[in-house]
C-alpha cells in the first residue's frame, strides 16, 4: 500500500529539514510549509494525508491554521514544545487528532501516523470520517450509500441494530448530510425518559400546566426547529405515547400540555431501536400504524461481529479521541490489534469503546500491549470466558439450547441469557436492592434494568 503523504508545516528550518529527510528515508512523500499561510493552503488544497503541524509559525500560529480549515480532509498531528499542552489540546478541540511534543524522534511518529492516516488495511477514508463512522467494510458501505440517498430528503427513518452498534451515529450522519444540516440536533433516550413527565417533555407545557411547572416549556419539537430530532429506544414508548406521537407525525404540530392549540412544527424524525419493531407489533406491544409511519426509510447497522475489518479503524479513531485527554498520545501495537481483531464484539462499539478505556487507563507506555487488551476484555461481562464459552456452544447448534434447572454453579452448563441474568441479579444484590446504583454498576438505563429485573420474577420498588 501507498504510504500517505506528510505534510511538514513549522517555520523552523533546521527542524522542517531534518524531519522531511526522516521521514522521507522511511518512504514517505514530503510537503513543506514554513509559514501559517502556506500551510492553510496546504490543508486547504488537501493533497497531504497527514500535516504535522507546529504550534508556533511565526506569521500565524497552529491554532489559527486550524480555525482557518475547518473543513480539511487532511488528518492533523499538531507538534508542541514544553508548556504548551493546554493549546495542543485546544488544537484537537479544532480538529487536529493527535499531538506529539519536540524533539520528535521520526520512528516514533509511525504508529501515530498510521493511526492518523488510517495507513492499514481497512483504514478510514476521509468520506467515512465526514460520515463519522471508521472502516471501509461491504456493510457499512452499504449503510453509508443509504445515508447519502436518505440524507437529503425530509422523510423519517427508522435506524435498527444491535445495542452499542452506533445507530445515534447514523441518526447524527443522516443530520449532517441534510438540508438541515445547520439546524439543531435533539436527541432523547425514550426509554429514559420519565413516563409521567414525557408528553411535557416532547411536546411542551404552559405554565400552571401542572405542579411544578413554573414557566412555559417549548419541549424537544419546537427545540428541533428546523433540525432534526432523534427518538432513540423508540420501542421502549408506552402505548398511550405511541399514540400521541402519531398524531404528532401525521398532523406536523403539537399541543404543550395544558395549551388551548396546536402549534406547527418543521422538524425531521430519526427514530431508533435494537428491538424487531414487526414483532413488537406482533405482540400488540407496538402500534402498526406508528410503526409503519416510523419505518419510511430503514437503515440497519450491521453488528461489529459481521465487519470485523472495521475494528481496528474504530479503534485507532476512539484512541485519537481519547488522546486527547491524556498528556501522551496512545497508539495501537499490532499484537494488540489482533487481539482486537479476534474477539466477537457482542456489544458492539460501546463494548470496544470500554475495552480500549480499561486498558488505556492501566498503560503506561505509548502503545497498547496484548496482554493490557487480553486483561480488558475478560473484565467485560460480554468478555469473561463462561459468556465467551457460551456463545460458542450457541453458535454450534441451530437452536437455543435447554438449560436444567440444576445447572452448574462455575458457568460451564449455562447459556449467556443464564449468564447476564446471574450477572444482572448478583449485581442487584450487591448494590443492595438500589435499582439506580444496579443500573450504573452494569451500564445501562434504570428501566431497561426494571424490565430485565421484572422479567426474571423480582418484584422492583422505585429508589
Amino acid at each position: 500500500m501507498n504510504k500517505p503523504r506528510i505534510l511538514v508545516a513549522d517555520d523552523d528550518h533546521a527542524f522542517r529539514l531534518a524531519m522531511s529527510k526522516a521521514l522521507g528515508r522511511l518512504g514517505f512523500p514530503i510537503d513543506e510549509a514554513s509559514s501559517g499561510e502556506s500551510a492553510v493552503a496546504a490543508l486547504e488544497a488537501g493533497k497531504a494525508d497527514v500535516a504535522l503541524l507546529d504550534l508556533q509559525l511565526g506569521d500565524m500560529d497552529g491554532l489559527e491554521v486550524l480555525r482557518r480549515c475547518p473543513g480539511t480532509r487532511t488528518r492533523v498531528i499538531v507538534v508542541t514544545g514544553h508548556g504548551t499542552i493546554a493549546a495542543a489540546v485546544e488544537a484537537m478541540r479544532l480538529g487536529a487528532v493527535n499531538f506529539v511534543q519536540k524533539p520528535v524522534d521520526a520512528p516514533a511518529l509511525l504508529p501515530l501516523l498510521e493511526d492518523a492516516a488510517g495507513s492499514a488495511p481497512g483504514s478510514t477514508t476521509p468520506e467515512a470520517a465526514e460520515l463519522g463512522m471508521a472502516g471501509t467494510s461491504e456493510g457499512l458501505e452499504r449503510t453509508r450509500e443509504k445515508i447519502r440517498r436518505a440524507g437529503p430528503t425530509d422523510e423519517t427513518v427508522l435506524v435498527t441494530g444491535e445495542s452499542g452498534a452506533g445507530k445515534e451515529l447514523i441518526a447524527r450522519a443522516l443530520h449532517h448530510q441534510s438540508r438541515r444540516a445547520k439546524g439543531p440536533f435533539v436527541a432523547i433516550n425514550c426509554a429514559q425518559a420519565h413516563r409521567d413527565l414525557f408528553d411535557a417533555e416532547l411536546f411542551g407545557h404552559v405554565k400552571g400546566a401542572f405542579t411544578g411547572a413554573t414557566h412555559d416549556k417549548p419541549g424537544l419539537f419546537r427545540e428541533a426547529a428546523g433540525g432534526t430530532l432523534f427518538l432513540d429506544e423508540i420501542g421502549e414508548l408506552p402505548l398511550p405515547a405511541q399514540a400521541k406521537l402519531l398524531r404528532v407525525l401525521e398532523t406536523r404540530t403539537v399541543r404543550p400540555v395544558g395549551g388551548s392549540r396546536e402549534e406547527p412544527i418543521d422538524v425531521r424524525v430519526v427514530a431508533a431501536t435494537n428491538r424487531d419493531l414487526a414483532a413488537e407489533v406482533r405482540e400488540g406491544r407496538f402500534r402498526e400504524d406508528l410503526f409503519f409511519r416510523l419505518n419510511v426509510l430503514s437503515i440497519e447497522v450491521p453488528p461489529l461481529r459481521r465487519r470485523k475489518e472495521d475494528v481496528v479503524p474504530i479503534a485507532r479513531h476512539l484512541l485519537g479521541l481519547m488522546s486527547k485527554d491524556r498528556e501522551r498520545p496512545l497508539a495501537l501495537g499490532p499484537a494488540a490489534a489482533a487481539e482486537l481483531e479476534g474477539y466477537d464484539w457482542p456489544g458492539n462499539v460501546r463494548e470496544l469503546a470500554n475495552v480500549l478505556k480499561r486498558a488505556a487507563i492501566f498503560n503506561r507506555g505509548d502503545v497498547l500491549l496484548p496482554e493490557e487488551i487480553r486483561e480488558s476484555i475478560g473484565a467485560s461481562i460480554f468478555g469473561h470466558p463462561e459468556a465467551r464459552a457460551a456463545r460458542a456452544r450457541e453458535a454450534s447448534v441451530s437452536a437455543p439450547p435447554t438449560v436444567s434447572a440444576a445447572a452448574s454453579a462455575d458457568g460451564a452448563d449455562l447459556t449467556l441469557s443464564d449468564l447476564e441474568r446471574r450477572h444482572i441479579l448478583d449485581t442487584f444484590e450487591r448494590m443492595g436492592g438500589n435499582v439506580t446504583k444496579a443500573a450504573q454498576a452494569l451500564g445501562i438505563d434504570r428501566r431497561t434494568l426494571q424490565r430485565k429485573l421484572k422479567g426474571f420474577g423480582r418484584d422492583v420498588a422505585e429508589d
